[in-house]
């Protein structure tokens, strides 16, 4: 008897542990990693914000800053947002590329990470899972040339973060850009 309730209870978990794993989802896609050079100056671009949710863009300008650090890149700068004091652009940011590109310019930058967030809320629904969606792209400021590019999209489990999603998925992201 007490076997089966050991071979009962070993099933309950491997069963609870599938049902949780399948909570959380994560897609990349990404072109092969150029490996760049990790002791070249960097800048972050606030990404384009297409959600809904004001202040996204420079969300995960944050945190790309932070994940980069800590994957070992000393050289990186944060490009200034565009003024937040006015209404919400109505281009999503798109506008302020030019400039942001010539800041990092000026501030002889080798490489540019701009993208986008395409999503980043939280479900509708009882569980009110976190999803986010982001594109980003490594440019070459010395040959003006895009020579990375990657999207992913991610959903969380109901109790987990927006911020530690996005978190796991643009770690997911800048690991193909690195490595």
């Amino acid at each position: 008897m007490k076997r089966v309730l050991q071979s009962i209870a070993r099933t309950c978990l491997v069963l609870a542990a599938l049902g949780l794993a399948g909570c959380a989802t994560t897609q990349f896609n990404s072109a092969p990693s150029p490996h760049p050079d990790a002791q070249a100056l960097w800048c972050v671009l606030p990404p384009s914000n297409n959600t809904s949710t004001p202040y996204a863009g420079e969300r995960v300008q944050q945190q790309l800053a932070a994940l980069l650090g800590a994957q070992g890149l000393t050289h990186v700068l944060l490009a200034p947002a565009p003024d937040a004091s006015g209404p919400l652009p109505i281009d999503n940011g798109a506008a302020s590329e030019a400039p942001a590109l010539e800041w990092a310019r000026h501030h002889e930058a080798r490489y540019a990470l701009e993208g986008s967030v395409d999503e980043w809320d939280y479900k509708v629904g009882l569980d009110g899972q976190p999803a986010v969606g982001i594109t980003l792209r490594l440019l070459d400021l010395e040959s003006g040339q895009i020579i990375w590019s990657g999207a992913a999209s991610g959903s969380g489990g109901s109790r987990e973060g927006l911020a530690a999603l996005s978190e796991r998925t643009l770690a997911g992201l800048l690991k193909r850009l690195l490595t």
